[in-house]
């Protein structure tokens, strides 16, 4: 490419391939009108018949040449129904290079680049300047001068007009830039003044060479950029800039428009249509045709983490459905194993996302998309919705044996409904299945255990969820149930409590009748059985008085299950006051008990010794 009439050094660049997994934005041709010298933009004309091309070619009688002994580049009008190129109009053309240009949308003034005089004589550089002109109804140039924003220590060139002919985009080296050359705008005034140029900043810009922007009719603005990691050398790319927002990140327009040379230059002359520069088959830059296939849209990445509400852990493979305002859905993700998802969404859109994982509560929310932000990150927080299997093995109580055929009643304390009721294996086995619980959420259960010959027990057991995964009953409570039979004492095979009075005194407590109750609920349910009721003191205390006491306790003990069972005379109280220490406590006399408190309440007990069964 020949960039002397540009004084825009290109920097070498190492082209890196991008991958193209879309149908291409554009379709490319060859034109009839190229030369064998370099042609480096087709811009249309006011008219509808003509394009103005810049080319290196000779024109005129005086056929003017640089240092390297090439045409400068002048301005040519090509005939679009003939192909036929004739040399613009002469004012229009200088003593050097003339290049890109752009019209207002009212056809009345032009703007151009074209070098200017050398800075001083011993300067062999000739910057790039900007020039405007006034465009009569036949479109013939006059009043050309120099735009105000020209300085000799730098160049300006490249223009294009936005569509609604407010705002001017150009390409400067001026000082303050973020590379070699920037692209600058600024606001075109009714007198045809520019105002203060605004670089478009790092978004735009790159460290490389940012040159020949065109508008299109959708706002959009194209340009050549080497900065950027593209297919090769100076690639097209396209943004969109809007008033008071913040632009999007250049596009890429992949190939067949462009390739690992230079691609440059791109302006429609229809709403699709449009030609740009290359030099992909030779030294020298020729035109090409393209039309756009497809619309181009910008993109907002929406991006995020999916983490645990509780815990904060990341979650791998969540599922994320995306629908559109009309319920379609545009996207499924799944994240990775970081919890990390991406995707690309179009702007100014309204979506409805549904976030999914096994054993989680699902999570759902509204997005609106818009120009103004280009990336999105959207964290979310799914709570976790554990699935506890909770497991028991019946044992009987003085063998360990398993038990099969024990009926199990499994009430939920907290609803109080029957989640199980069922028998035990041969394995003595029971499960129950609890799906989609709370993260946290105590639950709360009563196991009830029934079985012929034994006594029937209750245990009650709670359970805060948080993982997936099985739940031993048996590691909360004693599943174990016990026969009854002669001389087993029923306190020790039924989930029966401690029975307290007040101190010194027989009178039953409510929280003590809680507990005869369970014993008149067993001998209804043996009718023949015979209990006899031995209530014990600690040894602490006049042994006179433990006596009595215990025995007071046990007959009004026994008084109370016998106003609620058939044949009362099956039970009988009788208080042993110390002489049946369990634990080796003793301390009457001048013995003193060297006994920690926990084994002298073991000596307190009440106990419920079975007679007789049938």
């Amino acid at each position: 490419m020949k960039f002397q009439f540009t004084l825009f050094v290109s920097l070498a660049y190492a082209g890196i391939a991008i991958s193209q997994t879309e149908d291409p934005f554009f379709s490319t041709g060859n034109v009839k009108f190229n030369s064998d010298v370099a042609e480096i933009g087709v811009y249309k004309n006011t008219g509808d018949n003509s394009l103005i091309l810049v080319s290196g070619r000779p024109w005129g009688i005086i056929k003017r040449v640089d240092a390297q002994e090439q045409y400068f580049f002048n301005y040519f009008e090509v005939n679009k129904k003939t192909n036929s190129v004739v040399g613009f109009q002469k004012a229009s053309n200088s003593k050097f290079n003339e290049g890109a240009l752009c019209f207002t949308p009212d056809g009345k003034r032009v703007y151009f680049t074209r070098n200017a005089k050398k800075v001083s004589k011993s300067s062999k550089k000739r910057e790039l300047m900007l020039f405007t002109a006034r465009v009569n109804k036949k479109g013939k140039w006059s009043k050309i001068t120099l735009c105000n924003l020209n300085n000799p220590t730098y160049s300006i060139g490249h223009p294009a007009i936005s569509p609604n002919g407010e705002m001017i985009v150009f390409t400067s080296d001026m000082p303050g830039g973020q590379g070699g050359t920037d692209l600058y705008m600024a606001s075109i005034e009714t007198d045809g003044k520019l105002g203060n140029p605004i670089n478009l900043g790092p978004k735009i810009n790159s460290a490389g060479n940012e040159m020949f922007p065109w508008y299109s009719t959708e706002n959009q603005l194209f340009f050549s950029s080497n900065g950027r990691q593209g297919l090769g050398g100076f690639d097209l790319y396209v943004t969109e800039i809007r008033e008071g927002k913040e632009p999007f990140s250049p596009m890429n327009l992949q190939a067949p428009i462009n390739s690992n040379a230079d691609d440059i230059a791109l302006s429609f002359h229809e709403e699709s249509k449009g030609y740009f520069s290359s030099n992909r088959m030779n030294s020298n830059d020729d035109i090409y045709s393209f039309t756009q296939l497809r619309p181009i849209v910008f993109k907002v990445i929406m991006s995020g983490t999916v983490t645990h509400a509780n815990t904060n852990d990341t979650l791998r493979e969540a599922e994320l459905s995306i629908k559109n305002s009309q319920g379609i859905v545009v996207a499924t993700l799944t994240t990775d194993a970081k919890g990390f998802y991406t995707t690309n969404l179009e702007p100014d859109q309204q979506y409805f996302v549904e976030v999914k994982k096994v054993e989680h509560k699902d999570e759902n929310f509204q997005l609106n998309t818009d120009f103004n932000t280009p990336k999105v990150k959207q964290n979310v927080q799914l709570e976790g919705r554990p699935n506890i299997n909770y497991l028991g093995k019946v044992t009987d109580t003085k063998t360990g044996q398993v038990l099969e055929n024990v009926k199990v009643t499994m009430k939920d304390l907290i609803t109080g409904q029957i989640v199980l009721s069922g028998q035990t294996d041969s394995l003595g086995n029971f499960s129950k299945l609890c799906e989609n619980l709370v993260y946290g959420k105590t639950q709360k259960f009563e196991v009830k255990l029934e079985k012929n010959d034994y006594a029937t027990k209750s245990e009650i057991f709670a359970y805060d969820p948080k993982i997936s995964g099985n739940v031993s009953i048996n590691d909360l409570r004693d599943l174990s149930i016990g026969r009854v039979e002669v001389g087993v004492d029923l306190s020790k095979i039924m989930d029966l409590g401690d029975i307290y009075f007040d101190y010194g005194k027989f009178d039953i407590r409510s929280d003590a009748m809680e507990q005869l109750d369970k014993i008149v609920g067993i001998m209804n349910e043996y009718p023949q059985m015979v209990i006899e009721l031995g209530s014990h003191t600690d040894c602490r205390g006049a042994k006179a008085a433990n006596k009595t006491l215990s025995d007071n306790r046990a007959k009004a003990s026994a008084e109370y299950i016998k106003g609620r069972i058939t044949n009362p005379t099956r039970i009988s109280g009788m208080g042993f006051g110390e002489a049946k220490l369990k634990v080796n406590c003793p301390c009457e006399g001048k013995v003193v008990s060297n006994c920690p408190e926990e084994e002298h309440a073991k000596n307190r007990r009440t106990e419920f010794i079975v007679k007789k069964v049938k």
